[in-house]
Order: structure tokens, then sequence, then C-alpha cells
């Protein structure tokens, strides 16, 4: 099935088949930007020009997400990035059905392209571990089950687990070990978010507040943001 970004002209115009760069993607990469469409409710028409103001969707390769912005020319152009929702809902996802596990993996990779939840796992999962989920509320867990069953003809398992919140550690994985190698983490579930990057999970709102006391160097925040760009 294709795949849409919506995006929002904010200055010069669109035209059919432009080259543009992506404000994460290595510096002098391209995209060609060969398709555009208008969508009104379930009709699309396609668009040829475009300008400040419009919405449209492009086709997405797999690499756009919320918050990028995709700019002409030799100079970079990046907005500020939007935050990640703060979760308070976690559960382990897998495939009932070993046979299922290619369709369970396109669909789960498409929905957290989507945004629609976020992915955690384990430290030192390269990603053949279980799946983790996070997610606002109960709500999101049951539109992804929804939509793989609809969309992948995919059944599926969740298995709760008993945190209340998590908390992105900026000062990184060496503040993450050494808080954790003075018995400060007990307790709480240590894991890392779709780019490596250390998450702690909590039972309580006073464990993490306690914990983002004692020892600032962790640099605790409720929400993440893209990672800065390379290239």
């Amino acid at each position: 099935r294709d795949r849409l970004a919506y995006v929002r002209v904010v200055s010069g115009v669109y035209e059919k088949g432009m080259k543009v760069g992506h404000s994460r993607s290595k510096a002098g990469k391209k995209y060609n930007l060969a398709q555009a469409q208008a969508l009104f409710g379930s009709d699309r028409s396609a668009v040829e020009v475009a300008f400040p103001g419009d919405v449209i969707g492009i086709n997405n390769p797999g690499c756009f997400a919320i918050g990028d912005t995709l700019f002409t020319g030799s100079d970079r152009v990046a907005f500020p990035g939007i935050p990640s929702f703060s979760p308070e809902k976690f559960c382990y996802i897998r495939a009932p059905n070993p046979s299922d596990y290619k369709s369970f993996r396109k669909g789960m990779d498409q929905l957290l392209d989507e945004g629609a939840v976020q992915a955690l796992r384990q430290r030192n999962d390269d990603g053949g571990g279980p799946l983790m989920l996070a997610a606002v509320g109960q709500l999101q867990f049951e539109v992804v089950q929804a939509r793989l069953r609809n969309e992948y003809n995919v059944d599926s398992i969740m298995e709760p687990l008993s945190y209340t919140l998590a908390r992105w550690a900026d000062g990184g994985w060496e503040a993450v070990d050494k808080a954790d190698a003075d018995g400060k983490l007990f307790g709480i579930m240590i894991v890392q978010d779709r780019w490596g990057r250390p998450v702690l999970l909590f039972r309580n709102d006073w464990k993490a507040a306690s914990l983002a006391e004692e020892e600032k160097y962790l640099e605790l925040k409720p929400w993440s943001s893209p990672p800065d760009f390379e290239g």
C-alpha cells in the first residue's frame, strides 16, 4: 500500500518533479517529489503546483517523519523538531503465530513510522528481542491491534507492564551507567528508544521526581525530541 506524508508549503512554490533536501538526511541527498495529491474525503486529485499555506500529500519513502523539513537549494533548512508525547502506558506486543512474523513486522514498522505509538527495546537489543510499545492511553494500543488485524491480517498479543511514566536520560548512557552502579536505579527499567537513546521507566511520579532532583547529571526529560542532524 502507498504511504503519504502530509506537508504544508511554507514558502516558495511546489512544482511537480522538483528535487528537495530533507532536514534529517545526509547533506547533499535529494528526493524527487514526482507526485503530489490533494485529498478531499476519500477522493484524491493530482497536484501540479502548490503555494504557501497549501497542504499536500507526497509519497513517503519511509524517512519523512512528523516535524521534518523539506527544502530546495544547497543550504539546509530545519524547523525545530516536534517532541514526542510523554507515554504513560507500556506493553510488550508479539504475533502468536510465527508464520505471521513478516507481516507483523511490516505492519508495526509502518504504524511506528506514522507515530501511532512509540517503540522501546531492551538496552542491548539490536532488533531481535521483544518489542515494547509506549502510548499515552490504552486506546492507542487497541487501535494498533485493530489496524494490524484489518490492514495486515495479523493477530497480536499484548502483555501490559506495570510502569506508568517514562523519562529520557539526556545525560546519555554514561550517566545511566553511573546511576546504576551507585544503586540509584533499583526498581527502574532501563530501555532504549528507536534511536538507541536511554529511557528510564518508573512505576510512580515520586520516584521519577526524586531521581531527577538527586541525580541531576541524568538530565531527565518527560519527552523526546528528534535527534540532531548528522551528515
